[in-house]
């Protein structure tokens, strides 16, 4: 009965982790290219999803809008 309870917690923190992802598009300003990714808010409003770097080698210059 204790290993039923164990599952159905980790069930509800993994519905729970998936609702705190937001969709966002990244625009490279150096060439145009656009992604669509998802990401995760973080404590301080910050959307994390892990995009380093463009196709052209771009790692700075971005235009990152969430998408509702």
């Amino acid at each position: 009965m204790h290993s039923e309870t164990l599952v159905a917690h980790t069930v509800n923190d993994a519905i729970v982790s998936i609702s705190n992802r937001i969709k966002v598009h990244i625009r490279c300003q150096k060439c145009g290219e656009t992604f669509i990714l998802r990401g995760i808010r973080d404590a301080k409003g910050r959307i994390e999803t892990g995009f380093k770097r463009c196709l052209c080698d771009n790692e700075i210059d971005f235009d990152i809008e969430p998408l509702a």
